[in-house]
């Protein structure tokens, strides 16, 4: 049970005011009581008359003065309960001009991807129009001067539109006619947070609200964020109170679907000139949508391989296969949805790839000057590029787009220019020098791939001294010792390869494959190694000929991580690979080189290791494009949309204090063009498929992922219901202080009857 002075205080927004009226109904009592004393009682004949006369009068005149007397101090009494603002008046209030100003409002306005939804109501063609209606017909409500306003956006990553709480609400209403339609996910705790510390700091505002302005979608809600919502939404609860002040208005509709791109990608590492290519795409169907058709695009141009989609379950994937580009450079492959959705910003996604007409590889050989052909950089230069059958008559030496340059270990200097070539094969070199080793870890971290292959001659001390000095990495860890079969024949090792096992991306290749020589390779010594990096991915370990054929379960695509000694291991440096073969490259150490699998091993370890360069050319929107230093610039690059408007680069300096060239976060999905001086790039932006799920959530489940707190629940309209809800502990104090301004006037006219200018007649007796 509140107590009288607990509910006044919990009514008035300036209780201070009402105690301040009540205290100034005591000036006109005083002055009463004053004006009472201020006379002297002279007689004189004329004035005995007039008393004679006036004390007829005298109980009438008493009960004039007690009138205005009550008049005055109900003036002053009502003139305090109007500064005080019971919890708000609706208009204007003379508290707001004596300075004294009341009411925080927050309003949080979901602009993320979803809310580009077309409800078509009218007036309001998205959600998102209709957000801001909302938001605008609410401030209209407001009391100018009197309540404060921020406006937070809840696109991913959130923003406060208005930082610091504004009293101009036309200022409000321009912030919010000027909000734009992004196209990224939602950030819906982000935004909870930034309203819950900028309401913190208004320590003197006694009243405040949050408004939630959103879709309730699955992808909204049900997210990676969602212990992040719940915690926030419990620091709402704690800032701004009960439900009568948290509003949420649900703008998403119950039968509302969606079908997207969600993803498209090639198959395989890296495209090239000499291969046809295949692409993959995934279909993300949302709701109860009909079946779409999908439009393959390569360079803006209509490919074989659409039609109608049958789609089943919640992704469908999809392949565009055997698609050869002849063309090096780099090429726009698109997939195009024709569908009936209300979404349609997620319809199309592109892809940027850059095809590769040649690929070249720096062999470097330690027994090139004395075995020749039998030399490990014969085997590999054999491997890298197969002889073609025929070539004789057709003049082409090979089909492999693998360029291979064999040179021997005392060309490779610190002279040498390593960023011509896309992966350095290193093999049976005795020793590294330092300046060498400082030349392979530049180029590696920059995105070079380093493929070292071991030999006879190795020093291992070395190599462990030079390429893991400090933290270079260049070794997936130390070389312990060399391993060797004291049999041939019978205890010689293999290759715990199972075709219809769990293999790695690398070895996919040989799926199902039995005869490829991978199991039957023998490998009769090898340099043991101990990892030191865990996220080193195992490709092969070796077995011992006898052993039990049973094959190590792999996890997540890689070899598991067992007892069993590494064979071949590729781990990452900077934005680089370094692959291992813990054995030799010829038939030194190893049957290997003699199997059918060779050569597509190599192939794969190398295309699929090196980087492609176009990872820098499809984006999301929210990222910035940063142009890469190893392009060659000639001049400051420029970005231009499809429509020509221009999307600043600057130039900034980055952590190792080298120049790079950088774009504002790009809000917008489509392509765009980089021209860096000498060439022209395309550059896909495409929208983030987290949030492709607009399905809706009913009204429990929006509560259970706002943690349960005290929440009212509105739709996407201003109803009367809900008008009223917002408007709940409002006063009348415009109204009260119009019953002032009427009273004042009855006073000053009763004054005026009653006080000194009344006629008095007087008649003789």
């Amino acid at each position: 049970m509140h107590t009288i002075d607990s509910v006044l205080a919990l009514s008035l927004l300036s209780p201070g005011f009402l105690m301040a009226g009540a205290a100034l109904t005591a000036i006109p009592i005083i002055i009463h009581l004053l004006n009472r004393r201020r006379f002297k009682i002279v007689h004189w004949a004329a004035m005995e008359y007039l008393l004679q006369a006036m004390k007829k009068n005298r109980r009438r005149l008493k009960f004039e003065q007690w009138l205005l007397l009550l008049l005055r101090c109900t003036l002053l009494a009502l003139l305090g309960l109007a500064l005080a603002r019971p919890m708000g008046c609706d208009n204007n209030s003379l508290a707001a001009l004596a300075g004294k100003r009341n009411g925080l409002h927050v309003f949080v306005i979901d602009n993320s991807h979803s809310m580009a939804f077309e409800a078509q109501r009218p007036n309001a063609p998205t959600h998102f129009d209709q957000a801001k209606r909302m938001a605008n017909t609410m401030m209209d409500r407001l009391v100018k001067g009197g309540e404060s306003v921020v406006i937070i956006s809840c696109g991913k990553p959130a923003t406060a539109v208005i930082t610091k709480p504004s009293y101009s609400l036309d200022a409000c209403h321009n912030a919010v006619d000027a909000m734009q339609q992004m196209y990224g996910g939602t950030d819906l705790a982000g935004a909870l947070n930034k309203a819950v510390d900028i309401s913190q700091d208004e320590t003197k505002t006694p009243s405040k609200y949050l408004y939630i302005i959103s879709d309730a979608t699955r992808s909204s809600l049900e997210n990676s964020q969602s212990d992040a919502i719940k915690k926030a939404a419990v620091r709402c609860q704690n800032e701004f109170g009960n439900a009568d002040h948290i509003h949420y208005f649900n703008l998403g509709r119950m039968d509302q679907w969606n079908q997207t791109v969600q993803s498209l990608k090639p198959v395989g590492n890296l495209i090239t000139t000499k291969y046809s290519a295949d692409f993959a795409a995934e279909i993300g169907n949302f709701g109860t949508g009909t079946a779409p058709a999908i439009q393959w695009q390569i360079d803006e141009r209509d490919v074989s391989g659409g039609g109608s989609v049958q789609l089943k379950g919640l992704v469908t994937p999809l392949l565009l296969a055997n698609k050869p580009i002849r063309n090096g450079g780099s090429h726009v492959i698109s997939a195009r949805l024709a569908n009936d959705d209300r979404l349609k910003s997620d319809n199309t996604r592109n892809l940027v790839v850059n095809v590769s007409s040649e690929i070249k590889v720096l062999v470097v050989d330690g027994e090139r000057s004395s075995q020749g052909l039998a030399a490990s950089g014969a085997f590999l230069e054999t491997a890298l590029s197969p002889a073609k059958s025929g070539s004789e008559s057709t003049g082409v030496k090979s089909d492999s787009p693998i360029v291979p340059h064999v040179i021997g270990d005392q060309d490779l200097n610190e002279r040498e220019v390593l960023s011509q070539y896309r992966a350095i094969m290193i093999t049976n070199v005795a020793q590294i020098s330092d300046a060498v080793a400082m030349q392979l870890e530049a180029y590696v971290k920059q995105g070079g791939v380093i493929v070292w292959f071991m030999g006879p001659k190795v020093d291992g001390d070395a190599y462990n001294r030079v390429l893991l000095a400090g933290n270079r990495k260049l070794l997936p860890g130390k070389l312990i010792e060399k391993i060797s079969s004291t049999n041939v024949g019978k205890d010689s090792f293999l290759f715990d390869f199972k075709p219809d096992g769990d293999l790695s991306t690398y070895l996919n290749v040989f799926k199902g494959e039995a005869n490829t020589g991978l199991g039957t390779s023998r490998i009769f010594q090898y340099w043991r190694l101990n990892i030191a990096d865990p996220t080193t991915e195992r490709i092969l370990n070796y077995q011992a000929a006898g052993q039990a054929t049973a094959s190590p379960t792999a996890t997540n695509g890689k070899a598991a991580d067992t007892n069993l000694d590494p064979a071949i291991t590729v781990h990452t440096v900077g934005k680089g690979h370094v692959v291992f073969f813990s054995t030799t490259a010829n038939a030194d150490w190893t049957t290997l080189p003699a199997k059918p699998a060779y050569a597509p091993l190599i192939h794969e370890l190398v295309l699929g290791t090196i980087d492609s360069g176009d990872g820098w050319l499809n984006l999301q929107v929210g990222d910035s494009v940063e142009v890469p230093a190893s392009l060659g610039l000639t001049a400051a690059p420029k970005m231009m949309d499809r429509n020509q408007k221009e999307t600043p680069i600057v130039a900034m300096t980055d952590a190792a204090g080298a120049t790079v060239y950088r774009s504002s976060p790009l809000v917008k999905p489509g392509l765009y063009q980089v021209s860096t001086g000498n060439a022209v790039y395309p550059v896909a932006v495409n929208i983030p498929s987290d949030e492709a799920d607009v399905r809706t959530i009913a009204e429990p489940g929006i509560r259970k992922a706002m943690g349960d707190i005290g929440l009212s629940m509105h739709d996407d309209q201003i109803t009367s219901e809900s008008a009223a809800q917002l408007n709940s502990g409002r006063d009348y104090g415009w109204n009260i202080m119009l019953a002032l301004l009427l009273l004042t006037g009855f006073e000053c006219f009763m004054a005026m009857r009653l006080g000194h200018h009344r006629r008095v007649k007087t008649t003789a007796s």
